[in-house]
């Protein structure tokens, strides 16, 4: 389908061979397998939510070599992990494994908004990103258990999430951890 096709080449500048080969070296073993076909694009949440650097568009910029711009969005920190955008991609680029190489980035460069803070914080808390402590109520209005079956219920497990993320580089920000509210 492609062989008829015109190819044309792109020049990859030095900054963005270097950021490139950073992200690539923080997992991203597939980035330079990309050819920005997009299907990655159709099934992502973060395009639909509007935010400004989806799948495509992260690795769109790493090639760029706009770290700056890229580590100081948020939208990195939106990706809601679905892995839609792994699953559909025809040349195996792994997209979602290219979210977590940048967020590993900004994690090194100190780039980290209020939002992921949070999120890190209630990980290691509870061993949910997302937390809501209210959430009781609207579970056992669904004839559900109060707490749901994961750490919240299992202080084990908790414990080796926490083992886990200070073995990261998280440790080293100062992040965690954090007290003990559970």
């Amino acid at each position: 389908m492609f062989e008829d096709q015109e190819r044309t080449e792109i020049e990859i500048s030095a900054e963005g061979l270097r950021f490139t080969n950073e992200i690539k070296n923080l997992g991203a073993d597939g980035i330079f397998q990309c050819n920005q076909c997009a299907k990655c694009a159709a099934a992502c949440p973060l395009v639909l939510a509007g935010f400004p650097f989806f799948n495509k568009r992260v690795i769109q910029a790493i090639l760029l070599g706009t770290k700056e711009k890229l580590l100081s969005d948020v939208s990195i920190w939106a990706c809601q992990a679905c892995n839609r955008c792994t699953q559909l991609c025809p040349r195996d680029v792994d997209p979602f494994e290219i979210i977590l190489a940048v967020r590993r980035a900004a994690v090194q460069e100190y780039a980290l908004p209020a939002m992921a803070l949070e999120g890190i914080k209630s990980l290691y808390d509870f061993g949910h990103a997302v937390y809501l402590s209210e959430a009781g109520n609207p579970r056992k209005n669904l004839g559900l258990p109060e707490k749901p079956p994961s750490t919240l219920t299992n202080p084990e497990s908790l414990q080796e999430v926490r083992a886990i993320m200070r073995k990261t580089v998280l440790i080293n920000l100062g992040i965690i951890p954090m007290g003990d509210t559970v």
